[in-house]
This record gives structure tokens, sequence and C-alpha cells, in this order.
């Protein structure tokens, strides 16, 4: 699977210059298309799931299965593995712990308090948290354009907790699900910007497997609490398994491998505009396939922070080079160090 992804996403890349649109790249688009749907039915999948089994259990099964998958994927590719040098270990071990662990915690724990629709529109905050921690780690700028776009997000989600169940009353458990939700795309900022260094020097779809093989072994502990978790597993119905299907292996395993692939092609600015689309397919699946009510709030509510987050991202790429420039220079350093570690008591 992930070999012929790997081909269709790179075939064709060696003409790119000479030829602005190519068949490959249009291939490229549609696979980001796709992956925006994954993601969108991901919610609905995870709702359903979380109404029969529980958010904890949900989270377990998902990071167990993709953890799995990616295990047998790097067993097929064992010769492609490197050998990472000690400063890599920490780094790949933090992105286990806040790309997998919590990321995926906060958002079942998230979406079991919320609706499939508003969950999905809270993953899309993604990019503003990931600019706030680039600034604190990386010292990237942070703009009055940044500031004011995550002023007006910051209103759309005040917008979604008040008012975008249909009732104009505070709700404690919207409240408590929008700060759970929020730890799913603040552990994936975090995520992303630890693993700056490393996709300067290795193969994305090795860390992107490694990372998920080290977040599955770190719930072991959890799953040796859950005994009957198991049995919940054998009693799914057909739907139920459809649902693990799509929330492990659609949403983790195929979505994570094009998103990495594309990155070969697109650059980030390009790619994170697909993030935005995931809400409009989550609102729609929840609607056709749970029966959520869609209310005029939850549109206003979604429609602003998608705004915020393109006001946060809109001069992106007036900055490119200074940012390309940035990496460039962690990504040096990082493996200069490495180098220099790995030759200590050769």
């Amino acid at each position: 699977m992930e070999a012929v992804v790997e081909e269709a996403l790179c075939d064709g890349c060696d003409n790119a210059e000479s030829t602005p649109v190519t068949r490959a790249a249009l291939f490229i688009h549609l696979a980001m298309l796709v992956v925006t749907m994954i993601w969108g039915a991901n919610f609905v999948a995870m709702k359903y799931l979380i109404d029969d089994i529980g958010s904890f259990h949900v989270a377990l099964i998902r990071i167990s299965f993709a953890a799995l998958v990616f295990g047998l994927v790097l067993l097929a590719r064992r010769g492609a593995i490197p050998r990472f040098p000690r400063p890599v270990w920490p780094l790949l071990l933090s992105v286990g712990l806040f790309g997998v662990v919590t990321n995926q915690l906060g958002i079942s724990f998230g979406t079991g308090f919320l609706s499939a629709g508003v969950a999905s529109m809270i993953a899309t905050s993604t990019p503003i948290f990931t600019a706030l921690i680039s600034r604190v780690a990386l010292g990237e700028a942070l703009t009055r354009r940044k500031l004011f776009g995550i002023s007006i997000s910051f209103c759309g989600f005040m917008i979604v907790l008040l008012y975008g169940s249909g009732t104009a009353e505070f709700s404690v458990t919207n409240a408590l699900g929008l700060l759970i939700g929020i730890c799913g795309p603040i552990s994936w900022a975090i995520a992303t910007v630890l693993t700056k260094p490393l996709m300067a020097e290795y193969d994305a779809t090795i860390v992107t497997g490694v990372t998920t093989v080290l977040g599955g072994l770190m719930i072991v502990p959890l799953l040796a609490t859950q005994p009957g978790l198991a049995r919940e597993l054998v009693d799914l119905s057909w739907q139920g398994w459809l649902a693990v299907f799509v929330s492990s292996f659609l949403s983790v395993v195929v979505a994570y491998t094009i998103w990495y692939r594309a990155l070969r092609t697109l650059d980030p600015a390009q790619l994170a505009i697909y993030v935005y689309m995931v809400p409009v397919f989550g609102i729609l699946f929840a609607a056709l396939v749970l029966g959520e009510q869609v209310t005029i709030f939850l549109l206003l509510g979604g429609a602003t922070i998608l705004a915020g987050v393109v006001v946060v991202n809109s001069g992106r790429r007036a900055t490119v080079s200074a940012a390309a420039g940035e990496q460039s220079r962690l990504g040096g350093y990082v493996s200069l160090r490495m180098r220099k570690e790995s030759h200590v008591g050769e």
C-alpha cells in the first residue's frame, strides 16, 4: 500500500519544473481532498464508537490498531530503518507522546462531550497553536496579523461553545469538552514543531511509523488495565468494525501516509489549506449519518474559526524564505549534533 501511494504521489515529480500542472500534481490534490473527507468522516466514526464503547476505549483502539499496522510496515521495510543516533530518540519519544497518545486521547474524550461537527471544527485550530508554539520554541515572528487571526478564532470558539448546540445557555459539558478537545490540536502542534528537524534528516513514513509504534508501546500499561476491551471488540457489529476501520486505518495510517508523502511536492502552506475543509465534511457527514442538528450559530462559529485560521496563515507566504532559513538552521544544528554524538565512543 505504502509503495503504491509513494509511486503515485511522486510520479512525474522530476518534470515538475518543466510542467507546472501535471497529471501527478492533480492526483496529489485529489488525494489530499480524500484525506480531508477521511478526517471529516473520522469524527462521525469516533462519535459512533464512543456512544457504544466509550471515549477511553476508542482512543486505545485507534492507537493500538494504527501502531500494529505501522509495525507491520516497518517490519516489511526493516532494511530502510536507519540507526537513529542517541539525540534523536528523545525527539521520537516526544513525538510519539504528543502526536499519538495525548493527541488521540484529547480528540477522543473531547468528541465524547461534543457533537461530531463541533469536534471537527476544533481540529482546525491546529495552525494557530502551531504559530504560538513555533514562536516560543523556534522564535518565529508572532505578527499583528497572527494575533488578529487568533482573536477572531477565539470569538468563533465562544460562539460554538455558547450557542452551537442550538441553545443560548452556557453548558458546562460543552465547556469541558471544548477544553479537553483543544488538547488534541495543541498536542499535534507540539509534535509538528518537534518533527521539523527529523523530517529534514529521515524518511517521513519511517518517522511516522516509528513514533506511532512508540506511542502504541506507551499505552500498553493502559491496555493491561482494560480486560473488557477485547470482549467489546468481539461484540462489535459490522457498523462498529467499519467505524474502527475508518478511525484507525483510514484516518491514521492511510491519511498520514498521503499527507507526509504530499509534503515532497506541496509546501506546508498549500497543505494547511486542506485542513480548513475537514469541518465541512465533518458537519456534512454528521448531519447525514448521525442526524446532528446544523444550527446557524454552529455555521457562524465555524466560519469565524476558519476566518481566523486563514488570517493567521495568509501572511505565511510572505515569510516563507525566512521561515525556511530558520528551519534549515534548526535542522542543520540538530544534524550536526547527531553526527557529533554518533561518533562518541568510536
